[in-house]
């Protein structure tokens, strides 16, 4: 595994976004969930409930906590969309304790980010 997500996932760090670019990088963070806990958020650059949820995680990082929130976009990789079945963007997908859960309904995915 690229050596900077281990760091990343291990250390207990204010709130940060990582944009995922290969997907490589994705499947082994989520081969890891049930090692690790995180969050990965599926958008597109068209959407506009995207578009204005990324707009709002600049204030999200900025809160108290030590999530690492890893963006994946539908222009960049578009194959892993598959790998839970994304339908609609955006989509939230969450491993808490080796529990993948999967949040497409849009006013929880907000809800998530406290919008």
């Amino acid at each position: 595994m690229v050596k900077w997500i281990q760091k990343l996932l291990r250390k207990k760090m204010p709130r940060t976004i990582e944009k995922l670019e290969k997907e490589s990088t994705l499947n082994n963070i989520l081969r890891r969930k049930r090692e690790i806990n995180f969050n990965v958020l599926y958008y597109s650059k068209w959407d506009k409930h995207s578009i204005e949820l990324l707009k709002h995680l600049d204030e999200w990082v900025t809160k108290e906590g030590d999530e690492t929130l890893f963006i994946v976009n539908s222009w960049d990789l578009p194959h892993a969309f598959v790998a839970y079945n994304v339908t609609q963007v955006p989509c939230l997908v969450q491993a808490i304790k080796g529990r993948i859960r999967k949040t497409e309904y849009l006013p929880y995915v907000y809800k998530s980010f406290k919008y």
